[in-house]
């Protein structure tokens, strides 16, 4: 079934994007994720389930990330959304742009990433909802975006769909606890490829945004 969403309202529009994620969440979420790497307190956990949306329906990879940072739900939530700092913890990404809209829970990001041969560089565009859950809890969550003029197609490069979450919550005065979690669609290229390539790049994100967190608030 396709929804004709061009005359829905940006209420509606935000109602229909979390229904979206609600219904896919619940509809999966009995697929366990398997834990593939651990180092120090950030564990990182995978699993394959059907991309949301992919017609025919298609198998991809779900990443969480797990870690504990000494700062606050707030400080975390500037970080990700600091142009000047983010490439002190994404390394790989050589250009990032945030576009603030009226509404200041929602924003779209914008960014392009270097990949490593074989793969071919990427980008993408991604609209951010922010919502309080609890008087210490928040999550971000973030999808995929079409916007010709913010993000035109450039030649060579793949353009990602995907999306995920951060949710960042408060256990103490001092820490919090962060998941992350992140789904693409795959790109036609094999798993022993891609495997390297996405476990490394997320342990050393990870480690990098806690290392930039933890060093501000000493």
């Amino acid at each position: 079934m396709r929804i004709n969403i061009s005359w829905m309202a940006p209420a509606s529009l935000v109602l229909l994007f979390c229904l979206t994620l609600v219904h896919f969440a619940s509809a999966q979420d009995d697929i366990e994720f398997s834990l593939i790497k651990k180092e120090g307190n950030i564990s990182i956990y995978e699993r394959w389930v059907t991309f949301p949306g992919s017609d025919p329906p298609q198998a991809a990879r779900e990443v969480k990330g797990e870690f504990t940072i000494r700062t606050t739900p707030l400080e975390a939530l500037r970080l990700i959304k600091d142009e000047e700092r983010l490439k002190s913890w994404q390394s790989h990404v050589s250009e990032f742009k945030v576009h603030s809209l009226t509404d200041t829970s929602q924003w779209y990001e914008y960014s392009y990433h270097d990949i490593p041969w074989p793969v071919s560089d990427q980008d993408h565009l991604l609209i951010y909802r922010l919502k309080k859950l609890a008087h210490d809890e928040l999550l971000i969550t973030f999808k995929s975006f079409e916007n010709k003029a913010l993000a035109p197609e450039r030649k060579g490069v793949t353009r990602m769909k995907l999306q995920g979450s951060w949710l960042l919550t408060k256990i103490s005065d001092t820490q919090i606890k962060a998941t992350y979690r992140i789904i693409s669609q795959p790109i036609g290229i094999p798993k022993f490829i891609t495997d390297p390539i996405v476990r490394r790049n997320l342990m050393s994100t990870i480690e990098s945004f806690v290392e930039l967190l933890e060093k501000k608030g000493s």
